[in-house]
């Protein structure tokens, strides 16, 4: 070989090492930036989802608070719900990235003792409810929403009506060693202290706020829900009610509490059109009378109240064994 050809061989030789040198150090540095990405990625994520959750703590603490929805969750339940409680260590908070699971357990009183009924579990994304479980203890099948053809609380002047004849023969075949709930619809708007003389054998747990819309039972918006307040002394911690000088007082403060937030108190609740502004103006301008109530008490007692000119049409509600102590 003679040394031209040596030098293009030696050439070629020396170039094909530099370009796999080259190759080698191209390689290692993708690989590093790679690395160094992933690296990155990861930093971020960690730096970013701690700042989310704390942002959503503030969020809740500070913005929309969870005690708010919290509130407006529970004192819905109170006006909305007829014949319940609920207990404050009952509810359970916990927080994701921007959102707040609050479960709860809602309780009824049948006779004299209190059960549970129904658990709650509802999720919010900020302050809005995205999603709402109910797991029903009850042993009826109460409504979803109110309708014109699935009433239990009715006016006196509204003719949507249901067969409580038929009502009037279950609670007639119940054994007398049994406690019932009633829903008591009546001849004519009251007073509750009233309602609650003329029904002295039982317990009223419950009664409607007329507001005037009920008497057509429909508003703008759609059939209207009916709404109330507890009925008696409430003990439970939880309860807006407990030590309540005015039940109707703590009533009308309720609704002006969840006016501003009627969106959110309509999505927690089992009714779907409150028109709280308009029930507000009219109980302010003409004070408060009932035009159907809830009562508890000894089966026997319940089924004499249909011989009370005030009492109209009555649905059964829950049944337990005797547990009645005067």
């Amino acid at each position: 070989m003679d040394p031209y050809e040596q030098f293009i061989q030696k050439a070629k030789k020396e170039s094909k090492e530099m370009d796999e040198h080259s190759e080698k150090k191209t390689f290692k540095a993708i690989r590093t930036s790679k690395w160094k990405l992933i690296l990155t990625t990861v930093i971020v994520i960690l730096l970013i989802v701690p700042t989310c959750f704390m942002l959503t703590i503030f969020y809740y603490a500070f913005g929309t608070k969870s005690t708010t929805l919290m509130d407006i969750t529970s004192q819905t339940q109170y006006i909305t719900e007829p014949n319940i409680t609920l207990e404050e260590l009952q509810f359970d908070m916990d927080f994701s990235l921007f959102s707040m699971k609050l479960d709860f357990i809602q309780y009824k009183q049948i006779g004299k003792e209190i059960y549970p009924v129904k658990e709650y579990e509802t999720s919010f994304l900020l302050n809005n409810l995205m999603d709402k479980k109910i797991d029903s203890k009850l042993e009826k099948t109460y409504p979803k929403y109110p309708t014109q053809t699935n009433p239990w609380l009715v006016h006196p002047k509204n003719q949507y009506e249901f067969n409580s004849a038929n009502e009037w023969w279950i609670l007639e075949g119940l054994p007398d060693e049994t406690v019932v709930e009633a829903y008591i619809s009546l001849n004519e708007l009251t007073d509750v202290e009233q309602v609650q003389k003329l029904f002295e054998n039982v317990d009223v747990t419950w009664a409607t706020v007329y507001t005037g819309l009920e008497e057509k039972n429909e508003s703008a918006e759609g059939i209207v829900s009916p709404i109330g307040y507890p009925v008696g002394r409430d003990t439970t911690n939880w309860s807006p009610f407990k030590d309540s000088v005015s039940h109707e007082q703590t009533f009308l403060e309720i609704l002006e509490f969840l006016a501003p937030y009627e969106q959110i108190a309509t999505d927690v609740s089992s009714h779907k059109n409150l028109a709280l502004q308009k029930r507000i103006e009219y109980v302010k301008q003409h004070g408060f009378q009932t035009y159907a109530v809830v009562v508890t008490g000894p089966k026997a007692e319940v089924e004499k109240l249909q011989q009370n000119e005030i009492v109209r049409l009555m649905k059964l509600g829950e049944v337990k064994l005797w547990n009645w102590v005067n």
